[in-house]
């Protein structure tokens, strides 16, 4: 019958039972009366409280639990706190963990396989540092066995819908379909990863045979640098090189590879011959020879109890570690030559130098010996021996090694690592050393084994990539190298093409080349592993990205991954091994928040991408949130959390993927997810739930009504006068009645509930309210109709911005409230005011995107017409009249001419019922009809028809005449164009008068004056020339005056002499000489021309002067220009 996973949760809590009951009894013994039972302790404690008397039992996890997790020792008896020298912090609270797990099983609950394992998982760790290895291994064998069943039931679940989004790029495999992984990690065979490296396992003989077997053990391991020298000084001291080293220290941090490198000598004296193994090892040790014979020692502290090991099967009964040394040498002879110092625990001395010297060549490989050093600590009673023993054997194991030829003794020592993974002062990781006795115990081995001990040297960071990549994947061929390098050549040209988005360095070739190396997993996933996560306890440097990278892999391979690359993003979250995987290294509270916030159907970027079809086709929002989860969660503790958006972008992005759009992802995610944190350009996730929830609430009950009033906060600048533009602006009135109905052109900003949808065009809300305030002003009809125009939001952006408007309202409040009723924490209120200032942005970018619909009144009766008034600037008001002025919807200049052409048109039935309209009435037509032209103001119209007087040539086709009244018969102050008569002022009354009206009452003016002359009646001269305004002197040459006319009139002859010539000289305006010389042209010369036979000659003549005089460009210009237009004189002199 299957075991449920309750059925293993139970077996394990026997186990721990077990294992610390004797861990109890070990430490508490030197306190306790000899045959007193532990349990009296937590009795005594209870009893303290009043409470009723209980059952007790040694082999109750409770009470075991409670011991290391209640300070039951402390509230005894003051000062008593024996554990904390033998568990570290993170040890002890492991029991605690494990007392909400054992309740949980005592109430029957059920257990997920994440949660079994979990258990399992921590009841083995506790089991270790309690130094109760024999129960540890059968919890860490039930332990695989769930994780294998587990496997066989992931690999049997049918593909996740949409799991696995096509990420493929043009021209480039996916990395399955270059590089295949090893069987076992495609498969899901964990077994062999979890064996990975363990020494007592091997030296068992058990494990795969990749592990035990030395030939295949070495086709899958890669010779790092220090590796290669490793071996090499081993080589020459096993063959007898008494230069070589004899002792060396293999200190490193945790998961360093000091027992990979331990394993690697293991097999390296097996005894095979070295044309068994691979090319590249035969190649290193060319020209030395392998000894056939080397004894072989594996002594692992965690695996051997101080307190005394179990008989052999030779019935040898070992009690030191000295003891278990001489047996693995030589067996029982062997032992025998220690014996006397294994019964009475005591140093064996000289008996190493004989045993040494018989049983030798030898390699002596001790790991984990701070482990079974701490154990002995302040006790004496041990089988081991005490804890000053072990040193004085240290001492005498290294210097008998050094002066025996062929042993290499090959000890591994934690080092320091970086304060943010340790409790102590001096940089050492508690969960390598264990607590103040580790601590001790570590300090006293390294003085030790310095003294005679060489040091060896760790992988490096890029030769840690090529140890995972080569475990996990198959080695490339030549054909696979080049696709290989068509990757890296992608990926480069990608970072380059979009270089702003990423870090600098990833655009040089050498990153191309780190590619190649790691391939297929991308550099990126590889440095947040071994630089971030290996800084947490229990990530092991080497077997912890080993194990991590292993699962990762197997399931991407199962699920049909069609990524060119393994990133960060690529990491499945939402899978039970993974997550179970990378959890183990966090606190509980990771795992809901990454099925809420990080992966999985229902989680928060899944929603986005779901939502967003520009981001969920490549399931952005979700890479990028495992991106952030991968790369900044080990970073919480440190100074710099988070991180930075271009490693995060790195991190994420592949060829066919536009960066631009992650930063929509982002907000997308910022604004759903709980547990999501953002400051500048660093993102992270937190187990401290984020001000998300209380401005997604606040912005949800916010009313349309208080978005709308942050909208007319943000336009009423706007409200001013424009020279160029509206006489004014008005932003969201209430009604008509808000609107003046005045002769000057207005813009209004329809209110935000009125808005324009393209497709329902006149039927749009904000087109129906444009028409009626159009129209009427409240209860009144409107007169200036074609004053008032429109700029409206579109309806399909302004949900974009009501969205980001209460974004922006929410996360003010958060940030307004921060210090009083939230009552925010640091970060929470950094977050606040972030959120804040990026929402704030966002309705400044949206605000003018989505007021770009202009409504103007046109045509009779009126309709709306709507145009889309866009451009570059967020000034709307400004744009919107630069779209009317182009599109000749909004005049500031009205020539004459195109004045004549209204009056010809639609106003020809107004200017014919006279033959002239006042201004006041034209204005008027102008203001009231939406089929006339939009003039600014009074004074564009003004300016029109006071140009009218400047008018040339055919005037009586484009222009018109003014005058300042009529009599009824008779125009008064009538002014034709092309006079030098001033025009009349600009008032209402002034007539615009029908050229054909005008030019009839000159002739009739001029008809009066010639009868006036020829009766000589001095009356009817006057009262023919008492409106010099109407005696166009170059209307016709009928009249002319002679050289000798004098002031009082012409001299009149009955016979007059013929004139043949004609002579005149004229001084033209500085200013208007073309307007000057043009009307020279009409009104004198064209008319001379018109006479037959006449010889026409005219002549120009120019002077100019200049103080400062003509600089050479000018003057070499006019000189070309004349030489050009043939003048017959032309240069310049001095004055």
């Amino acid at each position: 019958m299957a075991l449920s996973n309750r059925d293993r949760v139970g077996q394990a809590f026997e186990q721990l039972a077990v294992g610390l009951d004797e861990f109890i009894t070990r430490v508490l013994a030197p306190e306790l009366a000899d045959g007193s039972d532990w349990t009296l302790v937590l009795a005594a404690k209870d009893a303290q409280r009043g409470g009723r008397p209980g059952t007790y039992s040694r082999l109750d996890p409770q009470c075991s639990l409670r011991m290391l997790s209640e300070n039951v020792t402390g509230a005894v008896k003051d000062g008593w706190y024996p554990f904390n020298a033998h568990l570290s912090r993170s040890e002890q609270s492991l029991a605690s963990e494990l007392r909400e797990t054992r309740n949980k099983w005592a109430h029957n609950a059920s257990f997920s396989s994440d949660d079994a394992y979990r258990a399992l998982d921590s009841v083995e760790r506790l089991l270790r540092a309690a130094g109760t290895p024999k129960q540890a291994e059968e919890v860490k064998r039930q332990r695989i066995d769930l994780r294998r069943l587990s496997a066989e039931q992931e690999d049997r679940k049918a593909v996740r819908n949409g799991s696995s989004s096509d990420l493929r790029s043009n021209g480039l495999a996916p990395w399955r379909e270059v590089l295949r992984p090893h069987d076992d990690v495609a498969s899901g065979n964990f077994h062999a990863a979890e064996f990975a490296a363990d020494l007592s396992m091997v030296a068992r003989g058990e494990g795969d045979a990749e592990y035990t077997d030395p030939v295949e053990f070495f086709r899958r391991t890669y010779l790092t640098a220090g590796l290669k020298d490793l071996i090499k000084r081993a080589t020459r001291r096993l063959a007898g090189d008494l230069n070589a080293s004899p002792v060396i220290n293999l200190q490193t941090n945790f998961g360093g590879g000091k027992t990979h490198s331990m394993l690697s000598l293991w097999h390296l004296a097996s005894g095979r011959p070295l044309v068994d193994y691979p090319q590249e090892l035969q190649d290193l040790l060319s020209g030395q020879e392998l000894p056939s014979s080397v004894r072989r020692v594996a002594l692992v502290g965690n695996q051997i109890a101080p307190s005394g090991l179990q008989p052999k099967a030779d019935g040898t009964l070992i009690r030191t570690l000295w003891g278990e040394l001489a047996w693995q040498l030589g067996g029982r002879e062997g032992f025998a030559l220690v014996a006397d110092a294994d019964r009475t625990s005591t140093n064996p001395g000289e008996a190493l130098r004989k045993l040494f010297a018989r049983y030798g060549p030898a390699v002596i490989l001790i790991d984990e010996w701070v482990a079974y050093a701490r154990g002995l600590y302040g006790r004496d009673d041990l089988a081991g021996g005490s804890f000053d023993t072990q040193f004085t054997f240290a001492q005498s194991l290294t210097e008998t090694a050094k002066a025996v030829p062929g042993v290499l003794v090959v000890i591994s020592i934690p080092a320091s690592s970086d304060a943010a993974t340790t409790t102590g002062a001096d940089g050492v990781s508690d969960e390598e050393v264990g607590g103040d006795n580790g601590r001790e115990a570590l300090r006293r081995l390294q003085n030790v084994v310095r003294r005679t001990a060489d040091q060896w040297r760790a992988a490096s960071a890029d030769e840690s990539f090529e140890i995972v990549r080569r475990r996990l994947f198959a080695t490339p061929d030549g054909t696979q190298l080049g696709q290989i390098s068509a990757t890296a050549d992608a990926m480069i040209a990608f970072y380059r093409k979009h270089s702003g988005d990423f870090p600098k360095s990833v655009s040089d070739s050498a990153y191309g080349d780190r590619i190649r190396r790691s391939y297929p997993v991308h550099p990126e996933l590889f440095d947040r592993l071994y630089e971030d996560w290996s800084t947490l306890d229990r990530f092991q440097r080497t077997r912890g990205v080993l194990r991590l990278m292993n699962t990762v892999v197997g399931q991407l391979w199962r699920e049909g991954d069609t990524a060119p690359l393994i990133m960060p993003g690529s990491v499945p979250l939402d899978t039970d091994q993974v997550l179970t995987e990378i959890s183990q290294y966090l606190d509980d509270r990771w795992k809901p928040i990454v099925d809420a916030d990080v992966d999985g159907p229902t989680s928060a970027p899944a929603q986005v991408d779901n939502e967003q079809p520009l981001l969920g086709a490549r399931h952005t929002t979700q890479r990028l949130a495992r991106t952030v989860f991968v790369g900044a969660t080990p970073t919480l503790s440190t100074a710099h959390k988070g991180l930075d958006r271009a490693r995060l972008f790195l991190g994420t992005a592949l060829p066919g993927d536009v960066p631009g759009n992650f930063h929509s992802a982002l907000n997308h995610l910022a604004n759903r997810a709980t547990y999501f944190y953002s400051s500048g350009a660093a993102y992270w996730y937190d187990t401290q739930a984020n001000t998300t929830r209380t401005a997604r609430d606040y912005a949800e009950r916010l009313h349309p009504e208080d978005t709308w009033a942050e909208v007319k906060r943000r336009l009423d600048p706007i409200k001013k006068s424009s020279p160029r533009g509206f006489a004014a602006v008005h932003v969201t009135p209430d009604s008509s009645a808000d609107v003046p109905d005045t002769p000057d052109v207005r813009l209004v900003i329809v209110p935000c509930k009125e808005t324009y949808d393209r497709k329902q065009k006149d039927e749009s809300p904000a087109a129906v309210w444009a028409l009626n305030v159009a129209q009427r002003r409240g209860s009144s009809a409107r007169v200036h109709q074609n004053m008032v125009v429109f700029l409206a939001a579109d309806a399909a952006r302004y949900r974009e911005l009501d969205e980001s408007i209460r974004q922006y309202l929410a996360w003010k409040y958060v940030r307004d409230n921060a210090d009083k009723a939230l009552g925010l924490t640091a970060a929470q209120r950094a977050q606040a005011e972030d959120r804040r200032d990026r929402a704030d942005q966002t309705v400044k970018d949206r605000l003018p995107a989505t007021f770009h619909w202009a409504l103007l009144p046109q045509d009779q009766p009126v309709t709306i017409k709507a145009i889309k008034a866009d451009g570059t600037t967020d000034d709307v008001a400004e744009r919107t009249a630069a779209k009317l002025r182009a599109g000749d919807d909004l005049s500031l200049q009205r020539a004459a001419n195109v004045i004549r052409l209204d009056l010809d048109g639609p106003l020809r039935p107004a200017w014919d019922k006279l033959g002239h309209i006042s201004f006041g009435e034209l204005w008027g037509y102008y203001t009231t009809y939406p089929y006339l032209a939009r003039l600014r103001d009074r004074s564009v119209l003004a300016d029109g028809i006071a140009s009218v007087v400047d008018s040339e040539l055919i005037w009586e086709q484009t222009g018109f005449a003014v005058a300042t009244g009529w009599d009824g018969e008779r125009y008064t102050g009538l002014v034709v164009p092309g006079t030098e008569s001033r025009p009349p002022e600009i008032t209402d009354s002034l007539l615009i008068v029908q050229p054909a009206r005008a030019l009839a009452q000159v002739r009739d003016d001029r008809a009066r004056r010639s009868a006036a002359t020829a009766t000589g009646n001095p009356d009817d001269t006057i009262a023919a020339t008492e409106r010099p305004e109407m005696m166009d002197r170059a209307s016709s040459p009928a009249s002319s005056h002679t050289a000798g006319d004098g002031p009082s009139g012409p001299h009149l002859t009955s016979n007059p002499t013929p004139m043949t010539r004609y002579f005149g000289a004229k001084e033209l305006s500085s200013e208007r000489y073309a307007g000057d010389f043009a009307k020279i042209a009409q009104e004198i010369i064209a008319q001379l021309a018109a006479v037959a036979d006449v010889e026409l000659e005219v002549r120009v003549e120019i002077s100019a002067r200049t103080p400062s005089g003509f600089d050479e460009s000018k003057m070499r210009t006019i000189r070309e220009n004349a030489t050009v237009l043939n003048f017959s004189d032309s240069g310049f002199e001095q004055s």
